[in-house]
This record gives structure tokens, C-alpha cells and sequence, in this order.
């Protein structure tokens, strides 16, 4: 089964117990009449899913009503269906999820995934050899370097974040430097031409030990001490 259909079947029983919180009214049932499941196919794909006929009649016997499969080309047409009402529950990546509550606000998460080493997602992190640059606001008189605009941890999460925090850092601020790929923008603090780089590590719940992964064990892969950073 694709990794999607399986996002699907282990999100059915949240989906199931949602809507066991309605069974009080007999009739919710009939007030939607057909329960629409939005759905991205694969690149390439049109709107075929492999597996697809199989997951409808699980959805239709566990919900005991009529479900049908809408196949998005992409996650923008995806949020617009949701938006406008064509679809009653889907799957998003975490950015889609994010854009699709921008746009209407009219989702609501149900369930976040987790991957084995226990991360729920992403945190974006400054990080600096030696203690080039101090704090946040003496970013200004260094070097820093950026991944490409539409990476999410390596840009596009951090300018949110120092917006937020009134940090002026625009994205054509001039001690800012953004490489063409992330690992472009490792390379640069590894070799001496950037002071810090914004980069990324797991996130995880509260409690729990981080686990091993992004920017900051990639510079270790790359020769940096951790201890350095």
C-alpha cells in the first residue's frame, strides 16, 4: 500500500472516533449525505490512486454511509476543495495544513503525525561556530547564511519567527546570504565563509529526548565538533 494510503487507514480510527462524538444525533448521517475524503495523488499520476477502491470500501463500511474519494493534483487544490466546501476531511502536510488555515479557516487538525525517533516536526535554529554571534541582534555585523527562500526550516520559518519577534531580518537584509541549496549553506559555515547559519532540528513533545537529525548532525557528518556550535 503507498505511504499515503497508509497515512489514510491509520487516521480512520481518529476520523471514527471524531465522529462517534455525533452519533448522539441519528441523523448527521443524512445531513451530509456523501462523506467527501480529499486526496493528493502522486505526481504525474492524473487522478489514479493505486488502492483507492479498497480504502473507499473500508471508509464506507467503518462510517456506515456513502464516502467518496476527491484526487487532488496538489495541495493548493487540495485547500481550495476544503475551502469551498467540496470535501469533509484530508490528510495535509504540515505546511499544506498551515496554508489551507490561512486560507479559511476551516480546518482542524485532528491527529499530527510521528516518526520513530519521536518527532512531531520541525524547529528552526541559528546556529554559530564558537560563538561568533552572540544573540540575535548581532546578526547584523556578521555573516549568515540561508538556504534557498522555499526551504521551510532553513528560511521561511525562521523570517517568520524573528518578525514575530521584531528582529528586523527582511529577506534582502545585507548580512544576509541565501546559497542555493541547504547544503550549499553548510558548506559555507563548515569553510569558514559564513559566521552562522539558520538551519533546522527535530521537534518533540515536551518530555521526551531529542532525537538525532538535521542541520546540527550534518555539520557533525561535515567535520564540525557539536561542541563548537
Amino acid at each position: 500500500m503507498r505511504p499515503a494510503l497508509k497515512a489514510f487507514a491509520a487516521a480512520l480510527a481518529l476520523l471514527l472516533d471524531a465522529s462517534c462524538a455525533n452519533l448522539a444525533r441519528a441523523d448527521w448521517r443524512d445531513d451530509i449525505g456523501t462523506f467527501r475524503i480529499g486526496i493528493v495523488a502522486e505526481p504525474g499520476a492524473g487522478n489514479t490512486v493505486p488502492g483507492l477502491a479498497l480504502l473507499t470500501d473500508a471508509y464506507t463500511k467503518a462510517l456506515g454511509m456513502k464516502v467518496e474519494f476527491v484526487v487532488a493534483r496538489d495541495y493548493t487544490s487540495l485547500i481550495e476543495a476544503q475551502a469551498n466546501a467540496r470535501i469533509e476531511y484530508a490528510i495535509y502536510s504540515a505546511t499544506a495544513y498551515a496554508a489551507a488555515s490561512e486560507r479559511c479557516g476551516c480546518v482542524e487538525p485532528l491527529a499530527a503525525p510521528l516518526d520513530s525517533g519521536g518527532a512531531i516536526g520541525i524547529r528552526s535554529v541559528l546556529l554559530t561556530r564558537d560563538g561568533r554571534v552572540p544573540d540575535l541582534m548581532a546578526m547584523a555585523v556578521h555573516r549568515v547564511v540561508m538556504a534557498p527562500f522555499d526551504s521551510v526550516g532553513g528560511a521561511l520559518l525562521p523570517l517568520a519567527g524573528l518578525a514575530a519577534d521584531g528582529v528586523n531580518a527582511a529577506e534582502d537584509a545585507p548580512f544576509l546570504t541565501h546559497a542555493n541549496s541547504a547544503a550549499a549553506a553548510e558548506a559555507m559555515l563548515v569553510e569558514g565563509e559564513a559566521d552562522a547559519i539558520f538551519g533546522w532540528i527535530p521537534a518533540v513533545a515536551e518530555g521526551r529526548p531529542n532525537p538525532p537529525g538535521g542541520t546540527v548532525a550534518r555539520l557533525e557528518a561535515a567535520g564540525l565538533s557539536k561542541s563548537s556550535l
